[in-house]
């Protein structure tokens, strides 16, 4: 018997058939020669993950509490781009960024198959689904960032937690007889603290130190949205200077 009648083949793979001279080049078994190579891929990129992981470990963020009005909750870092995409549809048409676009995104994914049933593998000879692909990666890829972005300026523009442990050990307060004291015992301290330490606002241990009286005014009278409201819910204008007198005085050595 001739070499034109058998191949001679690796152990494990099909057996060669005349049929197959018909078959297009290129073609291959789904088992186990394809789903060989999809687990073989997904694998280097699980232990790629794993390894990054031990290497640069996640830091876990502080104890929830629930009342510090001031957090602002984020979704997981993969997420970022849904949450972006909510951004862009805000008020009464949020569902249409939540539902309606996710959903056409996952149908349009797994019906791909049918949608493109071409046998050519070659990314530049099948350039509606290499388009597709590469466009919808940008669009993720730009707004994971922009989300991630604007949440960093979004914190930055927030005032300032400080661990009680880092504060100085002299917390006295100067003047407490002041009247601006006492307005701010009644009417700011819920927030800020009796003793300055801050509690769901910040603290303003030191405040003198870093802003003066006008400067105080103004941010008082504008306030923290939604954190703190314009004038700090003080009932006049003579009340925010009156505290911010008081405060511009409390100063650390």
């Amino acid at each position: 018997m001739g070499h034109d009648h058998f191949r001679e083949r690796i152990p494990g793979t099909p057996r060669f058939k005349e049929k197959d001279k018909n078959k297009p080049v290129g073609t291959e078994p789904f088992f186990p020669n394809f789903l060989l190579k999809e687990w073989i891929v997904g694998s280097l990129f699980l232990v790629a993950f794993m390894l990054w992981i031990v290497f640069n470990p996640v830091e876990l963020s502080d104890v929830a509490n629930p009342s510090d009005a001031s957090y602002t909750p984020m979704p997981d870092w993969y997420f970022y781009f849904l949450y972006q995409l909510l951004k862009y549809f805000p008020g009464n048409v949020v569902w249409l960024g939540s539902v309606v676009l996710p959903g056409i995104a996952a149908t349009l994914l797994i019906i791909a198959p049918w949608l493109d049933n071409s046998k050519v593998r070659h990314p530049f000879k099948r350039p509606v689904a290499t388009t597709a692909m590469m466009v919808s990666l940008l669009l993720m890829i730009w707004m994971t960032y922009e989300a991630h972005v604007q949440h960093s300026e979004h914190l930055a523009s927030q005032p300032q937690h400080k661990s009680t442990a880092d504060m100085p050990a002299d917390t006295t307060l100067v003047d407490s007889t002041d009247p601006g004291a006492k307005i701010f015992a009644t009417s700011c301290a819920g927030c800020h603290g009796q003793d300055l330490k801050g509690s769901v606002g910040p603290f303003l241990i030191g405040v003198g130190n870093k802003y003066d009286e006008a400067k105080l005014v103004d941010t008082i009278t504008k306030g923290f949205p939604p954190n703190m409201p314009p004038k700090g819910g003080l009932s006049s204008d003579d009340d925010v200077k009156a505290v911010a007198a008081w405060l511009s005085k409390q100063k650390q050595k």
